[in-house]
């Protein structure tokens, strides 16, 4: 994406084109930052459907995990979007196949997923894997910025 930069990018949802050029955009803005893990009614209300949770691509430090609280003056931040983009590549190298659902994404922003294991098993390129878990690393400042992930 010529002229693009990582100050750019703050929204929250990806579009992909029918070019294959990955957009970032906020289709809707009123989304909550963060999400409590303990009920997810609200999750449900703005990300998931009720009865099917088959794609789960929130940043895990969207997750508010009790007794921590929900801020309601929590801010979206750039490596978040790039989690996202991240789980919608791997989804089109996969031929649909969503990388998260919600339980997996639960367990692996715990800590109780490989996801290098999960991602050699599904592609076979080692340089894709390698970008992928830049991009899905947990630890949000391990994330590359969008310009370092184009190179």
């Amino acid at each position: 994406m010529p002229g693009l930069t990582h100050g750019d990018i703050k929204p929250d949802n990806i579009l992909v084109t029918s070019y294959d050029w990955l957009y970032l955009g906020d289709l809707h803005p009123y989304k909550p930052v963060e999400v409590s893990d303990d009920n997810l009614k609200r999750y449900n209300k703005y990300f998931g459907h009720l009865d099917n949770n088959a794609r789960c691509y929130l940043a895990p430090e969207r997750w508010v995990t009790p007794p921590q609280t929900v801020k309601k003056a929590a801010k979206m931040e750039p490596a978040m979007d790039i989690f996202s983009a991240g789980c919608v590549i791997a989804e089109i190298i996969n031929d649909g196949l969503p990388l998260f659902d919600l339980p997996k994404l639960q367990s692996y922003r715990r800590g109780g997923l490989d996801l290098r294991e999960e991602l050699t098993k599904r592609i076979d390129d080692p340089v894709i894997v390698e970008l992928l878990l830049s991009m899905l690393a947990r630890d949000p400042s391990h994330r590359p910025k969008a310009a370092e992930c184009l190179k």
